[in-house]
């Protein structure tokens, strides 16, 4: 789009960007359901201000601000979902490595019990 004056600045376009790839250790996919709602927004929010240093890092003694909430026992492993008891406040980082890690622990426990059902 162009006025009587020329093109305008947000006319101009912009050089192609390189796809910045995110590294395989931080990449991972949209949480389910239980994690948008109202419920454990307010949860997780109130949460992290009780305790706001990073668990795994203040074990490693490291003071690190903490910036999301985690299930010690992950969902779906764990039975309740908003038990305070299974909670702990981490660090980005923190809960991306976690994450990753519960994932093939999750998918032990789903291997597990998809045997049992069959059965």
């Amino acid at each position: 789009m162009s006025n009587r004056f020329g093109k305008l600045a947000w006319d101009s376009e912009r050089p192609p960007q390189p796809k910045r790839e995110m590294p395989m250790a931080l990449h991972r996919e949209r949480s389910d359901g239980p994690y948008h709602s109202y419920r454990w927004t307010r949860l997780s929010r109130a949460f992290r201000v009780s305790h706001p240093i990073c668990a795994e890092c203040e074990r490693a003694g490291r003071i690190v601000p903490s910036t999301c909430v985690d299930h010690i026992v992950p969902w779906p492993i764990c039975e309740d979902f908003f038990d305070e008891k299974n909670l702990q406040a981490l660090c980005d980082r923190c809960n991306m490595e976690k994450g990753n890690r519960d994932k093939k622990r999750i998918a032990r426990w789903k291997r597990i019990h998809q045997k049992e059902d069959k059965q």
